[in-house]
């Protein structure tokens, strides 16, 4: 049984008269249509954009071919762009230029293959030329074959180093923990892969993607990543941090070794007028009248337009002055007792005419031992040089207990490929 329904709208001060009245106000039925038309006196404003704006960016690629002996690359820049509502154009990025080889007719290029493993993580070809192929495609354009291909063996072998180091420490890291520490790894992980994903959008498929557009990983690849830095930074510290402690007398030995270079020897500027006896006889005239007159060294040189104010070489003073440099004796004797800017007297030598002065004496700065900043500096340089050496030590031990031949066919299988692609 249907029954119809009929809605009243009640105005309010009708509402408020009927209150104060107590009559019934006069129910009138409204039907839909009174709601599919808009006022008469209602004005839509609409606002128009260009199909370029709403389009959203535009990339541009500029492609460049060149020839480097008979390869051929290519190189490209890719720009994008995108349009402001006033017309202008605004720049949002420019990538940096890639550089490509063309493929020759006929050429053999591996696409994939599993070169090996470390550690029982698999190797491959793509996943490790990946970082360094644009460092392998500049090494290629270069003109010099011989060097070219030196320098291309150079970065497989480098970038293949560190990675098997890296393995290698990672490995001993986790055969080094016990099973409460293991526990607890797995809880500072757990935390960790949880404040990621608060921090990339608060869900799991949010975090993928901020990793995924920013590194090109994976959360799981992520956080390995966080684990593997981990472990080796407390192995390297357990390992290496207590044979790198430096002693103050290692920082006085240093100092003594290196006293010169923070106590360095002041300088001394000279300056020199050499004359021609015979050609040059009326300018020799004149700067001899101009010293008379009692004109500076650098009044007679700027006069003559001499370069650089007439200088002529900056020596260091050693302890004993004028007596421990490398002067002839007619050269110290003019020099001796002079004051600075003072013009000496003309001397001739080897049919030349020449003057002499000492025009700035510069005494730098000396660092006492006791000069806080130098034990720091020499200090960490001190620190950072054992580092090196006692990293490259540990490693060594590593690799004669872990490394097999094995891991020789991989490098050398990674350097064919590497030849094979970038370098013919």
């Amino acid at each position: 049984m249907s029954r119809s329904i009929r809605v009243t709208f009640l105005p309010l001060c009708v509402m408020l008269a009927s209150c104060s009245t107590g009559s019934r106000p006069d129910t009138s039925p409204i039907a839909l249509s009174d709601f599919a038309h808009p006022p008469a006196g209602l004005v839509t404003d609409v606002v128009e954009m260009s199909p370029e704006v709403l389009g959203g960016p535009t990339v541009h690629i500029q492609k460049e071919g060149f020839r480097s002996g008979d390869r051929e690359f290519v190189s490209a820049e890719r720009e994008i762009t995108s349009q402001r509502a006033d017309g202008s154009t605004e720049v949002d990025a420019v990538t940096p230029v890639i550089v490509e080889r063309s493929l020759e007719p006929g050429q053999s290029w591996p696409v994939e293959g599993l070169v090996g493993q470390v550690n029982g993580r698999p190797v491959f070809a793509d996943a490790f030329f990946e970082p360094i192929s644009d460092q392998l495609l500049q090494v290629a354009a270069m003109r010099d074959r011989v060097e070219a291909r030196r320098a291309l063996v150079e970065i497989v072998r480098r970038s293949f180093k560190e990675t098997v180091d890296s393995e290698l420490i990672v490995a001993e890291a986790e055969s080094k923990l016990s099973p409460e520490q293991q526990q607890g790894l797995f809880a500072w992980l757990r935390s960790m892969q949880e404040e990621t994903i608060a921090e990339r959008g608060g869900s799991r498929a949010a975090a993928e993607a901020s990793l995924e557009a920013e590194g090109s990983q994976s959360l799981e690849e992520f956080m390995q990543q966080r684990r593997d830095i981990v472990l080796a930074r407390r192995l390297l510290n357990e390992r290496i941090e207590p044979r790198t402690i430096v002693a103050w007398r290692d920082v006085q030995q240093e100092y003594d070794r290196r006293e010169v270079e923070f106590n360095p020897p002041p300088t001394m500027k000279v300056g020199r007028i050499r004359l021609n006896t015979q050609t040059e006889a009326e300018v020799i005239t004149r700067v001899q009248q101009a010293a008379a007159a009692g004109k500076t060294f650098s009044q007679i040189a700027a006069d003559m337009k001499l370069p650089d104010g007439g200088l002529w070489n900056t020596f260091d003073l050693p302890a004993d002055g004028l007596k421990g440099l490398p002067f002839s004796d007619a050269y110290k004797e003019r020099l001796e007792g002079l004051g600075v800017d003072a013009i000496s007297a003309p001397f001739e030598q080897r049919g030349f005419t020449m003057w002499l002065a000492v025009l700035a004496i510069d005494s730098r700065a000396e660092r006492s031992i006791f000069d806080k900043s130098v034990q720091l500096q020499l200090q960490s340089e001190l620190k950072n040089r054992r580092e090196i050496i006692e990293r490259e030590r540990y490693l060594t031990t590593l690799r004669s207990r872990w490394v097999t031949d094995e891991i020789g066919n991989m490098e050398r299988r990674l350097l064919e490929i590497a030849i094979e692609r970038y370098w013919r």
